[in-house]
């Protein structure tokens, strides 16, 4: 009977712990209406990013967002990089985490993949962790853990970091 109170303790713990956080910030401004200068000043100051703002950020590598005029065809274009899966049942509001905006940056840079991410990629089976691992290992992130939430702050630092990765040239062979 003294292992009953410690049970429900971890249980309790564990149900807490794996809770995702949720954003309490309100923008001042809707962020879908700010063009894209404007856009990224508004992500330095938020204290966790979105789903859909790191979506429509991840898509600026790859030039303007104004084609790309709300989260439904930011998706879709996304998705059409191999940015996402649809098995991650991503909505717009969801905060965004350190695994899921590392996938989509290796995806959208192009980065070179191991071994263990190609199999990672191909099976589902931890493949933000293994992109994660990447983006650590090439500079672009900050060691988290793959579900922490993403900071605004740390969000444009990794962009300006993979649009310089972007422009190196090939590193050649020995």
């Amino acid at each position: 009977m003294d292992s009953v109170p410690a049970i429900l303790a971890a249980l309790l713990m564990t149900a807490v712990g794996c809770v995702a956080p949720q954003r309490t910030f309100t923008p001042p401004a809707d962020p879908a209406t700010l063009d894209d200068s404007a856009f990224l000043h508004y992500l330095a100051a938020v204290p966790t990013v979105t789903v859909a703002e790191g979506a429509r950020a991840v898509l600026l590598l790859t030039g303007p967002t104004a084609n790309q005029p709300n989260y439904d065809a930011q998706y879709d274009r996304l998705r059409r990089l191999n940015a996402v899966r649809d098995e991650w049942k991503l909505t717009p509001d969801q905060t965004l985490d350190h695994g899921t905006l590392a996938f989509m940056l290796t995806a959208v840079c192009e980065t070179p993949r191991g071994v263990n991410e190609r199999l990672a990629a191909w099976t589902g089976l931890g493949d933000r962790r293994y992109a994660q691992k990447t983006c650590i290992d090439r500079g672009l992130l900050p060691y988290r853990l793959p579900h922490d939430p993403v900071t605004g702050g740390e969000l444009v630092s990794a962009l300006r970091k993979a649009e310089t990765l972007a422009l190196r040239p090939p590193l050649s062979a020995p």
